[in-house]
């Protein structure tokens, strides 16, 4: 038994004592000089979005974080994302960044310090934004893409994400994920992205593996970048996207002709109009659970909860009814 035990202990020891080079380094660098973080705020962020912008939800996540790496000599300190390499990957809160660098096992990384004292970790990068320490950060900002660097296995693009406390601890992210970035915001990010990438073929790159996303976001009428747009064109969407403008210009008109309170349990035409308007002008979850719905004339809870999401962006009591308030705001 006491064998076993010493066995143990030294493998527990062994384990610690293998941090590669770059691994050394990499914390010698992030430890080596203060960074002023004072710009960020002392209570933590609560919760926050996947920093994968494209092909990861928090749904759709497995969990691994604490589960055994080699053999059992170490726990998995992080949360792997699976994704295309290439993949944006942005910061999900407000951040200043901290650490640079390309380890022999982390591969390129960035790390950062987020409210409350707590930091994040990106590893395996294939590529870094051009950040250095110290920059700051606000959500959607570019971190690099998703890649395989380091000891990661060749082919299987993803990205390494750690959470710490403000003790340096790693924790579990997975509670800590809410609701994903809306649609509009992704799109939203995506000219600051493509300042970022010194690539002439990320553009074509976006469009050829988030097609469904971008299309979808061409429809909806949010603005895309011109080198989005024109790789667009090139697939054929252009004819559809100047399509959806002049019918973006129609639906703006909706609010003249709904001059009466619609609620729950209500249905016609003028409810299919209101759920149009909120489909094409609205951004949440709720407004993207009623674009799948689609407009049917039937005022039911997935309506309301687009309207209360509505009303709530606009500054106005989220009753989810459509009232004179929300009338006079439209209109």
């Amino acid at each position: 038994m006491k064998h076993v035990q010493i066995w143990t202990l030294l493998g527990v020891i062994l384990a610690c004592s293998i941090v590669t080079t770059g691994e050394v380094q990499a914390q010698s660098r992030h430890n080596s000089r203060a960074v002023n973080i004072s710009s960020l705020d002392d209570d933590p962020v609560k919760k926050f979005s996947v920093p994968v912008l494209f092909r990861v939800s928090a749904a759709t996540l497995r969990p691994d974080f604490g589960d055994p790496r080699d053999g059992g000599a170490r726990s998995h300190e992080g949360q792997d994302m699976l994704a295309p390499k290439g993949t944006p990957i942005v910061s999900p809160t407000e951040a200043v960044v901290t650490a640079v660098g390309d380890g022999e096992s982390s591969g390129k990384y960035v790390y950062t310090a987020i409210p409350g004292g707590e930091s994040m970790r990106y590893m395996h990068l294939d590529s870094i934004a051009s950040i250095k320490r110290g920059d700051k950060l606000k959500a959607g900002d570019l971190i690099g893409t998703v890649g395989d660097t380091g000891n990661a296995p060749d082919g299987v693009y993803h990205l390494h994400f750690e959470l710490h406390d403000d003790d340096n601890k790693a924790i579990d992210p997975i509670p800590r994920f809410g609701t994903d970035f809306t649609l509009k915001q992704k799109i939203s990010f995506l000219a600051g992205i493509l300042k970022e990438v010194k690539d002439d073929d990320y553009a074509e790159f976006l469009v050829t593996n988030f097609s469904k996303e971008i299309t979808e976001g061409a429809r909806l009428g949010y603005d895309l970048p011109s080198k989005i747009e024109t790789e667009l064109k090139k697939t054929g969407a252009g004819a559809a996207i100047d399509i959806q403008a002049a019918l973006l210009k129609i639906i703006m008109t909706i609010p003249s002709v709904l001059t009466t309170d619609l609620k729950t349990g209500d249905s016609g035409t003028p409810v299919s109009l209101l759920q149009l308007y909120i489909m094409y002008t609205g951004s949440g979850q709720a407004r993207d659970k009623l674009a799948l719905s689609g407009a049917t004339g039937y005022y039911g809870p997935v309506t309301a909860a687009a309207v209360s999401e509505y009303q709530t962006a606009q500054k106005i009591p989220a009753t989810g009814v459509y009232d004179a308030a929300t009338r006079k705001v439209l209109q």
